[in-house]
């Protein structure tokens, strides 16, 4: 037999085309991990674990983990995956949706020394507090101002998100949206930093600032953003401008209802620049009872890969100094993130990855259309638990392969019914991982990792609830009409004077 024959024998008819992984393969496909040990070289998805040893992927792939609601995910997977991370030095960002993974972690994560934030919507006036404008208006008054204006446009988005996906006519989400990102670029051109907040935000998109604006929006040059935007909204009908704010004001309603929340996101103790440089722990403790704050998590995450991949480009070889994890919990209940799949393209190469936590196929779809599919793609380890969903049982069934019987006929490797049989009380699984075959394993519960116990849970302090410095329109617009400064986005030194609008030379006083 020549070379070319014997590369390729294993692929001729007859040979099995599908098996289950050997022991041995699923650990040399991995790395071993000694749980008695104080710390680990790396961390990573188990591929098995029995809580004293453990073979975990700690390369640079992303992960998709299926399973219903009870199936464990979050005991056979995110707890163990948090205590590796604090164990081997790496950051990570997690969604916490009941506290638990902050009460059962937060110890062994202080205990290395990590920088620890929690972001707590759950229980608002605890943590951390978290201004969404601080990083934008930086970028923006530093220079940078397409990135500062890209990540406006996200925070945006997100904020627009469940208003979009109540109302059938998408015009007046847009044209809120576009009325939103004006009053941003004002705040980013006009405000002091300290009134750069969603405090200011929420109260320049009240209906009674109307008027002052309209009057601003005429002295602002048309090829500007926020000019083009204001424009976009003023020319319109009375009873047009009047839907518009009225779809605004509910896109805002909880800035505008909820003091403690907006004194949360009008301070700063967060510095996302810094998780990549340094071992941070994020825990984004959110309500799954409800959907209300979902989209400030977004917000968080979104904001948060930008940032990492601008601190990676400063890198040599582009990587951040310290490997920052994404473990994604309920991952679809979440508002769709924007650009997600170019997010998980790009994160590899960056020293980040995702985990992500989803409870069926259809959940996937239904958030990212057809972007689960590039998601999926992207995604080298799957780990199945259990479902009904006929989509998904169909698909982890094929992908695992065919084997020929005895007799001559084929059979998948495992069926959908088998599949529906995996033992929850053993903590079964069945792993996909990498190019390698698959393979079925009794994960351990994370009540079996006996050096991760004995770590009473960080106290979470209140934080300092000062109230929020508002920006103000009408003293803007009386400074404009009085001449005292020049209209923001104006032509270069226009005021204005006694009604009439002025265009001073270097050498003129008024």
């Amino acid at each position: 037999m020549n070379t070319d024959e014997y590369k390729l024998g294993r692929y001729v008819r007859g040979n099995q085309e599908s098996r289950w992984a050997t022991m041995e393969e699923v650990r040399a496909a991995g790395l071993y991990l000694d749980l008695k040990a104080e710390d680990y070289p790396a961390a990573g998805l188990p591929l098995m674990s029995d809580g004293r040893v453990a073979v975990v992927d700690d390369k640079d792939t992303h992960s998709l983990i299926f399973g219903a609601t009870g199936s464990k995910k979050t005991r056979l997977f995110c707890m163990p995956m948090i205590d590796m991370f604090a164990k081997a030095g790496e950051s990570f960002v997690v969604t916490d949706p009941k506290g638990e993974l902050y009460e059962r972690t937060s110890g062994l994560v202080r205990s290395k020394g990590y920088k620890t934030v929690v972001l707590n919507f759950r229980d608002i006036g605890y943590g951390d507090q978290w201004n969404p404008l601080t990083l934008p208006y930086e970028l923006y008054r530093g220079g940078d101002r397409e990135a500062g204006i890209s990540m406006l446009n996200d925070f945006v988005a997100m904020i627009a998100a469940r208003e979009a996906a109540n109302s059938k006519d998408v015009f007046w989400g847009e044209m809120a949206s576009s009325l939103a990102l004006a009053n941003l670029l004002l705040l980013m051109e006009a405000a002091p930093p300290e009134q750069v907040n969603v405090a200011s935000l929420a109260r320049l998109c009240a209906a009674d600032n109307e008027e002052p604006l309209k009057e601003l929006a005429e002295l602002m040059k048309e090829d500007t953003i926020a000019g083009m935007n204001y424009r976009g909204v003023f020319v319109g009908a009375d009873n047009t401008r009047r839907s518009i704010y009225i779809v605004l004001y509910s896109m805002l309603r909880l800035f505008n209802t909820q003091e403690n929340l907006t004194r949360m996101l009008s301070g700063n103790t967060v510095d996302i620049r810094r998780i990549g440089r340094e071992k941070t722990a994020v825990y984004l403790i959110v309500p799954d009872e409800k959907t209300t704050y979902h989209f400030l998590v977004t917000a968080f995450i979104k904001q948060a890969y930008e940032v990492l991949i601008g601190e990676a480009q400063k890198e040599p070889g582009f990587r951040l100094p310290v490997r920052v994890n994404f473990v994604l919990d309920e991952f679809c209940n979440m508002p769709k993130i924007p650009d997600m799949p170019a997010m998980i393209s790009a994160a590899r190469s960056r020293n980040m990855r995702y985990f992500l936590v989803a409870q069926s196929m259809h959940q996937l779809r239904g958030k990212y259309g057809e972007d689960a599919d590039t998601i999926k793609g992207n995604c080298d380890n799957w780990v199945f638990l259990t479902s009904k969903e006929l989509t998904l049982l169909n698909e982890i069934s094929e992908l695992c392969g065919s084997i020929r019987r005895a007799d001559g006929t084929e059979r998948r490797l495992i069926s959908v019914s088998e599949l529906q049989r995996l033992d929850k009380e053993k903590g079964e699984a069945l792993i996909m991982h990498a190019r390698q075959y698959p393979h079925i394993t009794e994960m351990a519960d994370i009540d079996m990792y006996e050096t991760f116990k004995g770590y009473p849970a960080q106290p979470m302090p209140p934080f300092e609830a000062k109230p929020a410095q508002v920006f103000s329109i009408a003293t803007l617009h009386r400074e404009v009409m009085m001449g005292k400064r020049p209209c923001p986005f104006g032509q270069p030194q226009t005021f204005r004077h006694n009604g009439a609008s002025l265009l001073l030379d270097e050498d003129d006083e008024l």
